[in-house]
């Protein structure tokens, strides 16, 4: 059990902090060398959709700290592209772009490095605030642009899996989804915290 001996911590924070230290899939991801348990939601899509091929040129979207990225390239997926906002330590075989996605300049790095693009995957979402709807409003706008993005640039017949929260702006997005893609699937994948209100939504072109 972790114990806190800085009074300067929240209390909100604390908790957080000792979840976090003593969740199983954290210990399990440390012990297999990966950096998020992030990673395990991943897999467990993947195992229920089978989505993933290791011809595809991959986008990896919010990659950092690069748990997805780290578990391409053990199954043997050579193809990568992860861009996130925050700096993330390299990964072989991975190539990374630093920056906001929703910036065009990034946009266009991202094309100019992929001719097509066949699956995104993005598990983009904003630091959360404690405002369960401002946070939502917020990661979901930003999902709206991926899904748009995905839209435009994917191959014919591309995948992409995308996060997103229950909340405001989440029926936009399976409204948009109808409209713009030939099928699609909503996951709450087992491995997210029980008490967390993101969702995974897959689609396809």
């Amino acid at each position: 059990m972790v114990k806190f001996k800085k009074k300067s911590l929240s209390g909100s924070s604390k908790r957080w902090i000792q979840r976090h230290h003593n969740d199983d899939l954290v210990l399990k991801a440390k012990s297999l060398n990966f950096r998020s348990r992030a990673v395990f939601k991943l897999e467990e899509i993947n195992k229920k959709i089978k989505f993933l091929n290791k011809k595809d040129n991959i986008l990896d979207l919010g990659a950092s700290p690069g748990s997805w990225s780290q578990f391409l390239v053990k199954k043997g997926f050579k193809n990568i592209l992860a861009v996130d906002i925050l700096n993330m330590q390299g990964i072989s075989g991975v190539t990374f772009i630093l920056g906001d996605f929703t910036d065009e300049k990034i946009q266009e790095k991202i094309k100019e490095k992929f001719n097509r693009i066949d699956t995104i995957i993005s598990d983009i979402a904003v630091n959360t605030t404690g405002n369960k709807s401002l946070d939502s409003f917020k990661t979901n706008s930003i999902t709206l642009d991926v899904l748009n993005f995905a839209n435009e640039t994917l191959s014919s017949g591309g995948n992409i899996l995308c996060k997103y929260f229950n909340g405001e702006l989440d029926k936009d997005i399976i409204e948009y989804v109808k409209s713009k893609f030939s099928k699609s699937k909503i996951i709450k994948p087992k491995s997210s915290r029980q008490d967390s209100k993101e969702m995974y939504i897959y689609c396809c072109k």
